[in-house]
This record gives structure tokens, C-alpha cells and sequence, in this order.
């Protein structure tokens, strides 16, 4: 030791975890208060632990059947629609001279828009979603650019190429054809408007009314010629008429009179008339029938009637056939003229104030002249 030192002394000794052994001093165990703290330490993590491995390891099974589930439906179609155009591009021989076939598709698939696709080869299968480009040379200072798309009507468009250098037409030519293109894309896409429904012509309209339900009303003169009794007898009939497939059931009412310079009579009968018509024309028609009809007689200069003194009534009937032709003169209005001949079914015997016996009886020969209104039971549309 040095002199004039001090002997060293000993550093104190710290006690608990902060005490630090002498340099020299061979190395104790854990000290009794660190046994309970990692006791502590040690449950803080197990039991923590044991929650979470249940739920850590049911998350792959959730994962995997997600996944599953996930992967099972099959990867969504793309509609038509979305299907790429295929562009096809042919140049005629003498457009090949001018410009250069692979430098116009070179630049034609630079200019084409989103949903179009060049194809390889100019031809190839029939499809839906498939443009054709066609260049022409029609004459020595015009190209003619024709393009089809999905089987439209082609369009045609020229550009003036006199006086160009072969590679500023080819860019005008690849220029005009994507504007094309793009134009019928467009229209393709645009929704079709459904055509208007055809209107029937007038004589698919007039065609059609002949075999609707037609009510009918018509008026007009008639005069009959009797063989036995009054020969000639005038007046005026009223008929309604029902139509129903061209045949017509009509009603009918006349009343006859013979005229003052002959003998007195008066005729009034109701019948029951069916016919068929056939059309010659739209405003021509021929009907031909049967009628039949019940009458009241008066013999006013009578002095007797079916062998009784002093009558002046009776009745009688007839039947015959119906001939008749018409003519429309404007809109459901028509005009006919009717033959009717037929004979007398019941005789009506008479004697006058001269004691000369008659009849009325005989063949019967009417003619009438009719004006017919109509109206069909449905309207034409």
C-alpha cells in the first residue's frame, strides 16, 4: 500500500433485488421474494391463453368454410353484350396500291374504341358481334371505306386521297372506319323502337264487315201485279234486318192499295224474308232469298167476300222469292232494287155490286225500290 493512503474501504451491500454481489463473490439463487412474482407472472399468461385457443382454433374452420362457400357458385357469364366486336379489315387491290395494308391496321386498331378488337385475318367465321371494313378505290383520287356491322345495312363513307402520301391516307382511312365503327355501335346499342302497328287498308276494312252482326233499317215504294182479282196494286214497305254471317232475317210490313180507276183494294200484309248476299264489288252487292208473308184484305165495292153477304174482309197469304241487287252511295247507306215474284197460297173470292165474281189469286210479281241504312254491332278497329 501506498503511503499517505487510506485503506480502501468496503462499498455498503444493498439488499433486495438491487444488491449486487462483490466482484468476487460466486453467485447466489433467486431470492425468496421472486419465487411468488413469477408464480404471478406465469398464471397472468396461462390463463389468459386458455380463453383464447378455442376461439383461435375454431377461426380456421370458419375460414376455410367461408372459402368454400365462397368457391362453390361458378364464375358469372358476361352478358352478349359485353362481348368484344371482332373488326375484319380487307382492302381491295387497287386500295392496296395506294395505301398500306398493314399500316392501315396498324393505326385502325390504335384508333378503335372500347369493345372492339382487329382480327387477325380479314375473314372468318359467321357471328353476331362481328364488323366488316371493306376499302375501295373506286377512282384514282377517292377511297371508299364501306363498314357492316351484326348484318345492317352498310354505310359508306369516301375521303379525297389525291395528292397524300401513303402514310397520311392510311391514318385518314383508319380515322374514318373507327368513327364508323363507332357510329354503329352505337346505333346497335340503341333500343329498337317496336314498329307502329299497321292500320287496315279499306278494303281489308270493308273485307272484314261483310261477316260482322249488321243491323239494318230500309223504307222505300212497291208495287205488285196480281194475275186474278186487281191487277195492279201500289203502296210503300218498312222492313228490319238482321245480319250474321252474310245472311240477313228480315221483318217486313207493306201496305198495298189498288189504284182509284180499278177496283177498290186495300193490301196489308207482315212476312218473314231470309237471303244471302254476295259482293260483286265494295259498293256492289247481289242478295237472293225466299219471303213469305200473311195479308188482310178489304174489298170496300164488295158485297160479298168468301161467300158471305155483306163482307168486305178476309185475309190471305203468299210466298215467292227474293232477287235484288244494291249499290252503297256513301258510307252505310244503300240503295236497292228488289224482283219478287211468288204466287197467292190462299185465294180471297169476292163478287161486286154488279153481281161478276172475282178473286184475288194468282201469280204475284212484286218490284221495290228500297233506301237501307246499316249499323254493325261492333266497330272496326
Amino acid at each position: 500500500m501506498p503511503s499517505g493512503s487510506s485503506p480502501a474501504r468496503t462499498p455498503p451491500q444493498r439488499t433486495g433485488f438491487g444488491r449486487r454481489p462483490p466482484a468476487g463473490a460466486p453467485r447466489r439463487g433467486l431470492p425468496v421474494l421472486a419465487v411468488p412474482a413469477v408464480a404471478l407472472l406465469v398464471s397472468a399468461l396461462v390463463v389468459p391463453l386458455s380463453f383464447a385457443l378455442p376461439a383461435a382454433a375454431a377461426e380456421p374452420r370458419a375460414v376455410v368454410a367461408s372459402t368454400s362457400r365462397a368457391s362453390a357458385p361458378a364464375a358469372p357469364r358476361l352478358p352478349d353484350a359485353a362481348a368484344p366486336i371482332e373488326v375484319r379489315v380487307a382492302l381491295s387491290r387497287g386500295a392496296a396500291e395506294e395505301v398500306s395494308s398493314v399500316r392501315v391496321r396498324r393505326l385502325l386498331e390504335i384508333e378503335l374504341p372500347d369493345g372492339a378488337a382487329l382480327a387477325a385475318e380479314p375473314v372468318g367465321p359467321l357471328g353476331d358481334r362481328v364488323a366488316t371494313v371493306w376499302v375501295d378505290r373506286p377512282t384514282a383520287a377517292r377511297l371508299e371505306i364501306q363498314v357492316r356491322l351484326d348484318g345492317r345495312a352498310v354505310v359508306r363513307r369516301q375521303i379525297a386521297v389525291s395528292g397524300l402520301t401513303s402514310d397520311v391516307a392510311a391514318r385518314l382511312v383508319a380515322i374514318a372506319a373507327s368513327e364508323m365503327i363507332v357510329a354503329e355501335m352505337r346505333r346497335a346499342r340503341a333500343p329498337r323502337r317496336p314498329p307502329s302497328p299497321r292500320r287496315p287498308t279499306q278494303d281489308e276494312v270493308e273485307l272484314a264487315s261483310r261477316d260482322l252482326d249488321t243491323l239494318s233499317v230500309s223504307a222505300g215504294p212497291y208495287a205488285a201485279v196480281v194475275s186474278g182479282g186487281p191487277r195492279v196494286l201500289g203502296g210503300a214497305g218498312l222492313a228490319l234486318g238482321l245480319r250474321r254471317l252474310r245472311l240477313t232475317e228480315s221483318l217486313f210490313a207493306r201496305l198495298l192499295a189498288a189504284p182509284s180507276g180499278g177496283e177498290p183494294l186495300r193490301w196489308l200484309e207482315a212476312g218473314f224474308s231470309g237471303d244471302y248476299r254476295f259482293w260483286l264489288a265494295a259498293s256492289w252487292r247481289l242478295s237472293i232469298g225466299a219471303t213469305a208473308s200473311v195479308a188482310s184484305l178489304r174489298l170496300p165495292a164488295a158485297v160479298s167476300v168468301d161467300g158471305i153477304a155483306g163482307g168486305r174482309d178476309t185475309w190471305s197469304a203468299r210466298a215467292g222469292l227474293g232477287l235484288g241487287v244494291e249499290t252503297r252511295l256513301g258510307g252505310p247507306v244503300w240503295l236497292g232494287l228488289t224482283l219478287d215474284p211468288g204466287i197467292v197460297l190462299r185465294p180471297a173470292p169476292y163478287e161486286d155490286a154488279r153481281g161478276q165474281a172475282g178473286a184475288v189469286e194468282g201469280a204475284w210479281l212484286g218490284i221495290g225500290l228500297s233506301l237501307a241504312t246499316e249499323r254493325r254491332s261492333a266497330p272496326l278497329r
